[in-house]
């Protein structure tokens, strides 16, 4: 990975722990920054008003993603679910968050150190046979550093942030301002379901003990898997702020997906797509964070999926009721989708809306799975994003009477991240059908579907 900055050159300079007014300096500037530009928009005309606010999303996208990658903690994370948001935002801000997913400004690697002395009573260089100092990756929550066990296995290292909890807590009052301010270059962005997504589930992340044990289960379902990998985890020296997995050699940022010819990005897409949805259909799992900078392409072909923090976990019954909404869905059977839709706790029952009026706003859910084959577009994702988080007019109306159920708030990420994903592959497929793989045991329909059946160990994906 790039080195981009080291934020400070000592402890008490680059600790994210602090308190609420210094946390808050941040976007208080920005919003300095970005009313100033604002405003000397209106002091010209015509074409040069046109370009001066072409100028203010440039530079507004620079300056949100500068902060949001120094803030970190949960400031950082929304970042990156606004950069997956293909088709709402415009495409030179998601290009700026883009980054948040890679290339954050790392931690000195003297704070590296303080962790390691308090999970394991001594220093890196002890527990391992070599550490790198330089993390490869930089992230929201942790940095990942390579080193090397005593027996030569090379392994990915992953070091919680000192003080990113406490940030958290302070973190979430700043997030709405800087959402609002990616809203004043998208019309109807909505800072509230993602707050509200990412309260209720940042927390799940802060543990690496139970993120291993949730990435032991996804390594033992897909051990020997033709083109899906899990890292193995060694929970012999995983902490609760360091998490020791084994290295993906010769992985490539999953950036370089894009770049490639189009039906190498469809097939790419249909294992996302499988990994995703096979997960939860066939063992009940859900990984709840999609998005670029936890993909790896792998030499092989293969496609590396490489962090867990966010897992659910379903009951049979729900995805018994899971399922009874595609069947009614793909049927176009109207009527049984919306008891469906009620049953699984999607929609409450007493919403005062014909089955037409629910239909026409809530079938962009699932629009990917109206046909046969459909192509993922930047279009068709903003309009999933934005019909589910509408939270005005009419879709708005509608939406007030919908729920996320018990235990599923992540599963809004779907159309968060995976869509944006998708959209940015152009990915071309028949989701409908592979979908139905899953749901109604049809046999097969592509020829990954058939690799994945004759290489899986148990209920095939």
């Amino acid at each position: 990975m790039p080195h981009t900055r080291i934020v400070g050159t000592t402890p008490a300079s680059v600790r994210i722990r602090a308190t609420r007014l210094r946390r808050s300096s941040g976007p208080l500037r920005l919003a300095l920054r970005a009313a100033r530009r604002w405003a000397a928009t209106y002091l010209v005309f015509g074409q040069r008003r046109k370009r001066k606010r072409e100028e203010f999303v440039l530079r507004t996208a620079d300056d949100v993603t500068r902060t949001m990658g120094e803030m970190k903690g949960a400031v950082m994370k929304v970042g990156q679910i606004l950069s997956m948001m293909t088709g709402v935002l415009p495409e030179e801000m998601t290009r700026e968050l883009a980054s948040l997913h890679a290339k954050a400004p790392p931690m000195a690697y003297e704070l590296v150190e303080e962790v390691f002395q308090q999970e394991f009573g001594q220093s890196p260089q002890a527990v391992f046979r070599r550490f790198e100092r330089e993390p490869f990756a930089a992230a929201s929550i942790g940095q990942v550093h390579r080193a090397w066990l005593h027996d030569g296995t090379a392994v990915a290292v992953k070091v919680q942030y000192p003080g990113v909890r406490e940030a958290i807590e302070h973190d979430l009052a700043n997030v709405g301002m800087l959402v609002t301010f990616a809203g004043m270059v998208s019309r109807g962005l909505e800072a509230g379901p993602i707050v509200r997504d990412l309260t209720e589930g940042i927390q799940a992340e802060l543990d690496y003990r139970q993120e291993a044990a949730n990435q032991q289960r996804f390594y033992e379902a897909f051990e020997g898997h033709a083109f899906i990998r899990v890292p193995k985890v060694f929970r012999e020296y995983t902490r609760s702020r360091v998490l020791v997995q084994e290295f993906m050699e010769g992985g490539r940022p999953f950036a370089e997906a894009y770049e490639l010819p189009q039906a190498e990005r469809d097939r790419i897409g249909e294992i996302i797509y499988r990994f995703a949805f096979g997960s939860i259909y066939r063992h009940r799992l859900f990984n709840g964070d999609p998005h670029p900078g936890n993909y790896l392409l792998m030499p092989d072909g293969s496609v590396a999926f490489v962090d867990y923090g966010c897992v659910a976990e379903f009951s049979p019954e729900v995805i018994t009721r899971f399922g009874a909404v595609i069947t009614a869905f793909v049927a176009g059977d109207r009527e049984a989708w919306r008891h469906a839709t009620e049953d699984v706790g999607i929609l409450r029952k007493d919403a005062p809306f014909t089955t037409d009026e629910l239909w026409d706003h809530m079938h962009w859910y699932w629009a990917p799975i109206m046909a046969e084959e459909i192509t993922f577009t930047p279009e068709l994702a903003a309009e999933m994003i934005r019909h589910n988080t509408q939270t005005t007019g009419h879709g708005g109306a509608i939406n007030r009477h919908c729920n996320v159920p018990e235990g599923m708030v992540f599963l809004t990420r779907i159309n968060f991240g995976l869509a944006g994903v998708m959209a940015n592959l152009h990915a071309r497929g028949p989701w409908q059908r592979i979908i139905l793989e899953y749901v109604e045991g049809t046999p097969p329909s592509t020829p990954l579907g058939e690799l994945s059946a004759a290489t899986s160990r148990s209920n095939p994906v």
